[in-house]
């Protein structure tokens, strides 16, 4: 796998038959949904970072991969700053695909969403947060435990929510590309609580 940087917001990585093979991964039946292929793409996030810096944050990532040649793949990332990004994705895409096209992909994926994923070092700092914003958060939340850290998943997040955010930034870090993060842990983390975690977390502790 070979990641140049084309400029701060994008990066070039060049995948290998060869890099497929290491993990086990056909190309012919490669699919975002699968384990193998989350698993690849979280690597090369991660390496992305390790290299050159280049964190999501909280902005968008788009994916575009276009074949090499015959031995492998290139996938072009590109990070789109959150003030605008849903409607900088939509004439990005628009600009990619016909009409037909675009239906087609927001039925398979959902180009911007509400979900927003927070990192917690420990169940206290979760626990001590819900009790903070259980009377003014409404949505729904989702609890998992990955790699020694806690994820809360909290979709309804009204848009402008500032004090809510500040809350949220007092007790987790907000972790960037929330849709693909949220098949990260649905593949490789441990769900504690499926439904309503910070009703039932303010409950019992």
């Amino acid at each position: 796998m070979r990641i140049e940087k084309i400029n701060e917001n994008v990066l070039k990585v060049t995948i290998t038959l060869n890099d497929l093979e290491e993990r086990n991964i056909d190309l012919g039946s490669l699919n975002y949904n699968s384990p193998a292929a989350q698993e690849l793409f979280w690597d090369m996030m991660e390496k992305a970072e390790e290299e050159y810096g280049f964190a999501s944050g909280e902005s968008q990532l788009i994916f575009e991969a276009s074949p090499e040649n015959e031995d492998g793949f290139v996938v072009t990332i590109t990070k789109v700053d959150a003030d605008g990004e849903f409607e900088s994705i939509q004439k990005y895409i628009k600009s990619k695909y016909k009409n037909s096209e675009l239906k087609q992909k927001k039925k398979k994926s959902k180009v911007c969403s509400t979900l927003k994923i927070y990192c917690f070092n420990n169940l206290d700092d979760v626990c001590k947060l819900t009790k903070r914003i259980t009377a003014v958060y409404q949505g729904e939340s989702t609890l998992f435990r990955c790699r020694d850290s806690y994820y809360l998943l909290l979709s309804g997040i009204a848009t402008g929510s500032q004090s809510l955010e500040i809350i949220m930034s007092e007790y987790s870090v907000l972790v960037g590309n929330p849709a693909f993060f949220e098949g990260y842990l649905n593949e490789y983390g441990e769900k504690i609580i499926s439904d309503n975690a910070i009703e039932t977390l303010n409950t019992y502790f």
